[in-house]
């Protein structure tokens, strides 16, 4: 296997696997994992992946990372071969969280890598309260604390290697909650704290209270950008570049709107979240976001690549963006996505693409429980 450095600490890895174009086929929930797992792996020649090391810690992390959200709620068969489909591709770094799908999508995630577990970086995150239990939720001790150890059960591991603060707790002094994910880094449980959505001046906060405690700072910050997002470029990920946190991007192609099947003034494709809700599809596709949307097919016909390898390959080039992070629920889409590292975007395509999404700060509503509907009459409510 041969090694490319970069002028960062960044550098590239060619998988030697065969490829078989098979990998676009339309995916059949009812296969089993070793069979989507054959049909995956026999797919994917010449495939590179880009890796980094994660901030301040010493861990080398894939610049692609596999979300484990599964927002389809596919059989866990097919979960399992999504995230064997990544490894293939040269993916290490898995991102979960206790409330993605109410704890279910850790126990998917302890089966993947049981027996393996060297071979992963697995982050997780707490905060968010878990459904059915009222006393969960928050970043006291007491539920970092309580949250981590039913983690672990989950995960099936003695240790995870990221530990997010998954929102921001006010109620909480910034203390305590730094001060508790210290103690799990001391204890062996937790390799390295970190945090997500938290803005710029809170972020500070955490980091001063580590520099004065000399405690285990938050290395990294997982936070929303796409380009039809780009507010946390402003500020958030400057200050970040300054103080060495590490940016991992949650949502690139903005939950799929930016992979070419959505266009304005058409319903949201069938079975899509957008279409079945929390989404508000009506609120986020407007003319401006179509517009980036046909820049992303132009430029990616162009290149004979996928919309969401150009939206994805656009937030790699990014300055102070380590990671992307990709909610492929099928080997298929996990192929498909991986295939934005190892390639970069021309000057003339990054220019094109930042005009068209300046300013962009698009906030995805989740306030359509019923999803998309039309009327007899072709209207929509």
């Amino acid at each position: 296997m041969s090694l490319w450095w970069n002028t960062t600490t960044r550098f590239l890895r060619r998988s030697t696997l065969p490829r078989d174009d098979s990998a676009f086929a339309v995916h059949n929930p009812h296969q089993t994992r070793n069979d989507l797992r054959c049909r995956i792996s026999s797919a994917t020649t010449g495939a590179v992946m880009e890796y980094t090391k994660l901030g301040s810690s010493d861990l080398e992390v894939s610049r692609i990372c596999l979300g484990t959200v599964f927002r389809s709620e596919m059989a866990e068969e097919a979960c399992l071969a999504a995230i064997d489909a990544a490894l293939d591709q040269g993916v290490n770094f898995l991102d979960c969280a206790n409330v993605y799908r109410n704890g279910y999508s850790e126990t998917i995630v302890g089966k993947a890598i049981r027996g393996r577990r060297d071979r992963f970086v697995v982050s997780t995150k707490v905060g968010s309260q878990v459904e059915g239990d009222a006393a969960s939720g928050g970043l006291s001790r007491v539920a970092i604390t309580k949250a981590l150890e039913a983690s672990l059960r989950r995960l099936r591991t003695d240790y995870v290697d990221f530990y997010l603060c998954h929102f921001p707790d006010p109620s909480v002094p910034t203390e305590e909650t730094v001060r508790a994910m210290d103690d799990l880094v001391k204890q062996g449980k937790v390799r390295f704290p970190g945090c997500s959505n938290f803005e710029s001046w809170r972020l500070y906060e955490a980091l001063l209270v580590s520099e004065r405690e000399r405690i285990s700072p938050f290395v990294c910050n997982q936070v929303g950008f796409s380009l039809l997002d780009r507010r946390v470029e402003e500020e958030l990920v400057p200050f970040c570049q300054q103080r060495g946190v590490a940016v991992t991007a949650f949502a690139p192609m903005a939950i799929g709107l930016l992979s070419g099947r959505f266009r304005y003034g058409q319903p949201p494709p069938e079975g899509t979240s957008w279409h079945r809700g929390p989404y508000n599809y009506r609120a986020a596709m407007t003319p401006r976001v179509d517009a980036v949307i046909q820049t992303v097919i132009d430029v990616g016909d162009a290149r004979h690549k996928t919309p969401s390898q150009v939206a994805m390959a656009w937030c790699l080039h990014q300055p102070g963006i380590d990671v992307v992070i990709t909610g492929a629920d099928t080997p298929e889409r996990v192929f498909e996505n991986c295939g934005a590292a190892g390639w970069s975007l021309s000057q003339e395509e990054v220019q094109q693409l930042d005009e068209v999404s300046d300013g962009q700060r698009l906030k995805i509503r989740k306030d359509c429980p019923d999803g998309y509907r039309r009327t007899g009459d072709g209207t929509s409510f």
